[in-house]
């Protein structure tokens, strides 16, 4: 039987891996390697994670008696100069769906088969893969669908594949390179396999069955935190789902805890949706999806995108969001929803600029999912509704964050306020910031602009444009 590589890309694991099971398979040795080249399209936070995470990954194939290898140099360059030099026949890896990431394997595929040796994609990281849903929709046609509520049913209509066993590389490199520096410091999340794991056991166990309510609160420890993991695949989202799954098929789970697992089904979806959409519409990084919106004329004042980066937009629930994100590079998603929407909604500025900031920040960043979000955040994107929904930051600070908790966290100038003033600050009289030692505007600035007054001007403008 023949060498092969097992190229890991977004599949950093050893549970799960179908790309690596194929290899296995079909291969007496099987090399694991890695090309450093991809780090460059991360940011720094996202590149101290998949360091650690490599780090992790090799410690364990140590275990194992068998190496990772480290290329340097464009993918396109290092996987067939490491064939030749490992005298491999075939490399496996987990498909790409996104353009950029499609593009590098098209390339390094043209360049293997130049010397003989075959690209074999195999599964990805999405739950169910795009061909299948989009036959749902349109047999024949590869057209997959472009609005969630039917994508959801055929989703849900479809069996996941069974997980696959555990397996690992088996042979030494005697090169394998040296890892690189970690850029900055990332205290959370832990990387690599074993601390996704042990992610998951906490969720299924201790919060999944609460997760429809406990999730939309910011300042509750609610959500799965898997995000960075399943980002670059130290947990599979097959094996997400059956642990889901299995927590939901027990005869003592009560009905209302189902709710919360469907609830947690639908968000898994939904990140499948996204990539489903990145790969059937490569534009949508670019442009609108919905062509009606496009040439719509968003800001780009880079005086209020400041503003909003550094948190200091004057609606509490925004600026601690988006200080939270600076400090952890994680945010919440309630909290995400209400930040995003006013950039767009209430300081109008470009979406992509949000985006961007996303992008450059988020340990889980992706660009498929940051694409869809943004975008439908917007009101540009896949979306039925007619017009955009604009989140109301006052209501939704005193819905979500009634107690202040999540704002004083991360606005320490309101953390001794009553409540009702953590939540509105400029609406203290002047007697009673005198009384509360608390200045407006030498303490926490004062509202950018008035939700009221520039939510209702941008839908004035939204619909005249939408309907032109």
């Amino acid at each position: 039987m023949p060498t092969s590589i097992h190229w890991f890309r977004r599949d950093l694991r050893l549970h799960d891996n179908p790309a690596l099971a194929a290899a296995r398979a079909a291969s007496t040795k099987v090399f694991g390697v890695y090309c450093l080249s991809e780090l460059a399209a991360l940011n720094p936070r996202q590149q101290t994670f998949v360091i650690g995470s490599l780090k992790q990954l090799r410690l364990s194939l140590e275990r194992r008696d068998a190496t990772l290898t480290l290329l340097e140099g464009p993918a396109h360059e290092a996987l067939p100069a490491a064939a030749a030099r490992l005298e491999a026949e075939a490399v496996y890896v987990a498909r790409a769906y996104s353009r950029k990431e499609r593009g590098i394997e098209a390339s390094v595929a043209g360049a293997l088969g130049r010397q003989g040796v075959a690209l074999r994609a195999q599964k990805g990281h999405t739950v169910h893969e795009p061909e299948p849903i989009a036959e749902r929709k349109a047999p024949g046609r590869g057209e997959g669908y472009r609005v969630f509520p039917p994508f959801l049913e055929a989703w849900r209509s479809l069996t996941v594949a069974p997980v696959v066993p555990e397996t690992e590389p088996t042979a030494r490199d005697a090169s394998p390179g040296p890892l690189p520096p970690s850029p900055v410091p990332l205290s959370a999340p832990a990387p690599g396999e074993d601390a996704a794991l042990s992610q998951l056991r906490g969720f299924v166990t201790a919060r999944l069955a609460d997760y429809a309510v406990n999730s939309e609160y910011p300042a509750r420890n609610g959500t799965s935190g898997l995000g960075a993991y399943l980002r670059f695949g130290c947990l599979s989202p097959r094996a997400l789902y059956h642990a889901v799954a299995e927590r939901m098929s027990r005869s003592w789970t009560l009905a209302q805890e189902r709710l919360s697992m469907e609830a947690y089904f639908r968000r898994l979806a939904l990140h499948d949706f996204f990539t489903h959409l990145a790969f059937y519409e490569p534009d949508m990084h670019d442009e609108a999806l919905q062509e009606k919106m496009r040439g719509f004329a968003w800001s780009s004042d880079a005086a209020l995108l400041q503003r909003w980066i550094d948190g200091q937009t004057g609606y509490p629930l925004v600026d601690a969001a988006m200080r939270q994100l600076h400090r952890e590079g994680q945010i919440h998603q309630r909290a995400a929803i209400v930040a995003a929407s006013f950039l767009t909604f209430d300081l109008g500025l470009d979406w992509r600029m949000g985006r961007d900031v996303w992008m450059r920040d988020l340990v889980e960043a992706d660009d498929a999912i940051c694409d869809g979000n943004w975008q439908w955040i917007a009101g540009v994107g896949s979306d039925q509704a007619a017009y955009p929904r604009i989140y109301n930051p006052v209501k939704q600070a005193r819905h979500f964050d009634a107690q202040a908790m999540y704002v004083r966290r991360y606005c320490p100038e309101l953390a001794r306020l009553p409540t009702r003033a953590a939540l509105a600050p400029w609406a203290l009289e002047k007697n009673q910031q005198v009384e509360l030692g608390f200045f407006t505007p030498d303490n926490y600035p004062p509202p950018v602009v008035d939700h009221e007054v520039a939510a209702r001007a941008f839908l004035a403008r939204y619909q005249s444009f939408s309907t032109t």
